[in-house]
């Protein structure tokens, strides 16, 4: 079936780039909601949102990439997953469709563009004509917190 050759995914925009989610680990899309901060988290942490009464760890993904800070506007989006622990939520730019792609059509990151933290995150690199949309695993993101946790710079 040509339906095994495929996978789906949610892409977002950090900035000018392209990001992709596998779909089976997005729970759901929300618009940014009040997020209650959380005191002596890491930076990266924006905090927590209620969502049909369970909290959610919300994640600036451009401070977790180390992408320049942007103003949320109203094309921001949180993109929910279930992490093992808890469902978390990543604050995008902007998410832009669903896609299927081939899985031929994902090539793995060239090594010398996904080294240390990025070789651990990105899953690969979808080509769709022009465009290069990087697939990201969310819950690895999650994973390497353990480093850098307490380091936020100057």
């Amino acid at each position: 079936m040509a339906t095994d050759a495929t996978e789906q995914y949610v892409v977002f925009r950090l900035g000018k780039e392209e990001y992709a989610f596998d779909i089976t680990s997005v729970k759901e899309i929300r618009d940014m909601e009040q997020v209650a901060k959380v005191h002596r988290s890491p930076s990266y942490i924006e905090g927590v949102m209620n969502l049909r009464g369970k909290l959610v760890t919300v994640v600036d993904l451009r401070k977790r990439l180390s992408i320049e800070a942007k103003e949320r506007d109203d094309l921001s989006k949180v993109v929910v997953i279930e992490a093992p622990d808890a469902p978390v939520g990543f604050l995008v730019d902007e998410v832009t469709e669903v896609i299927r792609v081939n899985k031929g059509d994902i090539e793995s990151a060239p090594t010398y563009v996904a080294q240390g933290l990025e070789a651990e995150y990105v899953k690969g690199i979808a080509k769709m004509g022009d465009r290069l949309i990087t697939v990201i695993d969310p819950v690895k993101i999650l994973e390497l917190s353990t480093d850098d946790s307490g380091r936020t710079g100057g």
